[in-house]
């Protein structure tokens, strides 16, 4: 369950606990049967140390004032093209510099006069089309790294460069937030560990809803069962981090229990990645205090092979129909909360303007941003410099990724200093982009 705990040996579990455990099954048994011991309790979740010794620093007495919204933070791992995502129109360099990858004309999904979407991002465009959409192409990091893992740190971060960082920029924001009584499942990160813009918070990471239901593999004991024998057994533990773990973690796996031994993705529910949105959709719709979620889908490096843009078959088409397609049903299922919750999607940096010689292309710099649902002032934002005034041959990075991070926190969430959670970066309101609605 929690990678940073301390444990116990069983043999001072077993002797310290003077209760028999699921009836006629003993504890020795139970624990040698189910695999739950005193390091493991809710599968693969992960609950991080803080989760258990208060959620907030000693300076802050009161949670700050709510807003019962929400962010959902996707990460497109591996440098998404943004030339795929939004093209402009009517651009000459664009059609010549990648012959068969270039998205038409006549194909584009229309955003304004200038740019169009990707053909395969019917459900973005409808959120556009409804008022829900907003563009920053030309985006990213002022720090020219095209290294994968470097960029991603700077972005996860929220930072251009400060190697002092160990937080996130999401982290921070929790930090700079959060009070005595927040609700663990305030922070949810989907997939193989904490998002790393979570770090610093009290975020809770687990790759799926089931994860968080105990279960107790060969004895037949139900999930409450399991929560019963662990709440015996962990108060007589010599440890004070084992006892609240054990403590804070049952909880946990208490409240989500309702929805989550059962929460497997309903009939037609889009694969790939609609099974990280799908842990988040479940929960906002079932009311739980989520207030930041985070996910990512990885796979866009496509140094070949890329495909034409019409091509429902071509890797790229499938790459953004597949996010397109899992953002459609994510929206979709959780109906009224749509109206509180915002998702912003961004990349490490884009790629460039022109097609190599594998029909790909390779690392570059301006990506497109997109912040699609509740509060979003819809169409294109920043600065935009064309095709022909490059970096390199790569799109400028105009727009900071930070103004957009910093205007949907400023904008759409809880009252904080902005400048605690973007150290050294300009975060007032005449700095922002216009992405959100005032």
């Amino acid at each position: 369950m929690n990678n940073d705990s301390v444990s116990t040996p069983t043999n001072e579990l077993d002797a310290a606990v003077g209760v028999p455990l699921l009836g006629s099954l003993d504890r020795r048994r139970f624990l040698a049967i189910s695999g739950v011991g005193a390091t493991a309790i809710a599968a693969t979740a992960y609950f991080r140390p803080s989760v258990f010794f208060g959620r907030a620093s000693a300076a802050v007495t009161a949670t700050a004032a709510t807003t019962n919204n929400i962010i959902v933070n996707i990460f497109l791992r591996g440098a998404a093209d943004g030339l795929s995502f939004l093209s402009p129109l009517n651009d000459s360099t664009y059609q010549t510099l990648r012959p068969g990858v270039a998205i038409p004309d006549a194909s584009a999904l229309a955003v304004n006069n200038q740019f169009g979407l990707h053909p395969g991002a019917v459900r973005i465009k409808a959120l556009l089309d409804a008022g829900h959409g907003a563009f920053v192409p030309a985006s990213g990091s002022p720090n020219n790294n095209r290294s994968h893992f470097s960029a991603q740190a700077m972005m996860d971060k929220g930072s251009s460069s400060d190697p002092t960082l160990s937080t996130g920029w999401l982290g921070r924001y929790f930090a700079a937030t959060s009070g005595a009584s927040e609700d663990a499942l305030r922070g949810v990160s989907i997939g193989n560990g904490l998002q790393p813009s979570l770090r610093g918070s009290t975020a809770i990471a687990t790759p799926n809803l089931q994860s968080l239901s105990l279960y107790s593999s060969g004895s037949g004991a139900s999930s409450s069962q399991v929560q019963t024998a662990l709440r015996a057994m962990y108060p007589a533990a010599s440890t004070e981090l084992l006892r609240t773990q054990g403590a804070a973690a049952t909880d946990i796996v208490a409240e989500i229990g309702p929805i989550a031994s059962g929460a497997a993705a309903p009939t037609g529910w889009p694969a790939g990645f609609g099974s990280a949105l799908w842990p988040i959709a479940k929960l906002i719709a079932a009311g739980y205090p989520v207030e930041i979620a985070t996910a990512d889908l990885g796979g866009w490096d496509e140094h070949d092979a890329m495909g034409p843009a019409t091509d429902p078959a071509g890797n790229q088409y499938k790459l953004v129909a597949g996010l397109d397609t899992a953002l459609g049903a994510f929206f979709d299922y959780i109906g009224d909360a749509a109206t509180r919750t915002t998702v912003i999607i961004t990349t490490e940096f884009g790629r460039r303007i022109a097609i190599n010689g594998s029909g790909g292309t390779d690392h570059g710099r301006g990506m497109v941003m997109m912040v699609l649902g509740a509060g979003v002032n819809p169409g294109v934002h920043g600065t935009w410099p064309g095709l022909t005034d490059t970096d390199n041959g790569d799109v400028k990075v105009v727009n900071d990724f930070r103004k957009v991070y910093a205007e949907v926190l400023g904008r759409r969430m809880r009252p904080t200093n902005l400048a605690s959670v973007f150290p050294g970066f300009d975060t007032s309101e005449s700095n922002w982009l216009g992405v959100t609605t005032a």
